[in-house]
């Protein structure tokens, strides 16, 4: 998994916490396949972190993870990205 920051984005008030939390989830052994990106919206709806996961069942991690910490999936026809999350 890798985690990006984008640059001049605000970062989320609890961002060390939600980066430790995903982490963790995507810890366990992945299987590789096809890469899931996902984007992180912050609370000015803007992308503040991408999240490339290497695998489904391992972007199924981080998507149940992101759901737990309270994030919810916004739907963007012709979005580059897998998922969004925002809170």
């Amino acid at each position: 998994m890798i985690i990006s920051l984008i640059n001049g984005a605000a970062l989320l008030p609890d961002d060390a916490f939600v980066l430790a939390q995903l982490r963790q989830a995507a810890a366990r052994n992945p299987i590789f396949g096809a890469s899931v990106l996902i984007a992180i919206h912050n609370a000015q709806d803007e992308v503040c972190r991408l999240v490339q996961c290497q695998g489904a069942r391992q972007a199924r991690r981080v998507t149940t993870c992101l759901r737990a910490l309270g994030f919810v999936e916004r739907f963007a026809l012709g979005s580059p990205f897998h998922y969004t999350f925002r809170r």
